[in-house]
């Protein structure tokens, strides 16, 4: 097992505010470290976790997150580009900062470090930890969800 400075996440605090479980955060990361010389795969990973969120919250797709999946299978396909998947990140993004709604907006969060996951493999990291900050909001200083949640995380990740 890689020492966590190791990983492809370092020790970037990307999200700062976040109830976690460092353990299964760290098990996650272990999981991805044993894949990540697969980008396909993790992509995989990324589509599965934004599918997941948007199960969870009872999210319809709109035109931007349908767009996040299909660059994303376009990129798996060779039909799109790393440059291609950042313009629906940021798209996803900018869209987060003009939502009201705070729940959608934790779903546009975790959809745009969906979309960059062909550009950086560790954007599917990024937008683990935002499905936690959505966990957070939806479940308050409820450790169980959180625990549920990496935990889904964690399997998902093992299963590509």
């Amino acid at each position: 097992m890689k020492n966590k400075k190791d990983s492809y996440m370092g020790d970037v605090g990307i999200i700062r505010k976040i109830d976690d479980i460092p353990e299964l955060k760290d098990e996650l990361i272990a999981a991805f470290d044993a894949k990540c010389h697969d980008h396909k795969a993790i992509s995989c990973y990324s589509l599965l976790l934004a599918q997941h969120v948007l199960d969870l919250t009872g999210t319809e797709p709109d035109d931007a997150i349908n767009e996040c999946f299909d660059v994303i299978r376009k990129w798996q396909e060779g039909k799109a580009k790393f440059q291609d998947a950042r313009n629906v990140a940021f798209r996803l993004h900018n869209l987060a900062r003009e939502e009201k709604d705070s729940i959608k907006v934790k779903v546009y969060r975790v959809m745009g470090q969906v979309a960059a996951t062909p550009h950086v493999k560790r954007h599917a990291l990024i937008a683990s930890d935002y499905a936690v900050t959505l966990i957070n909001l939806m479940h308050p200083k409820d450790m169980d969800e959180v625990r549920k949640e990496r935990e889904l995380q964690i399997g998902l990740m093992r299963s590509i």
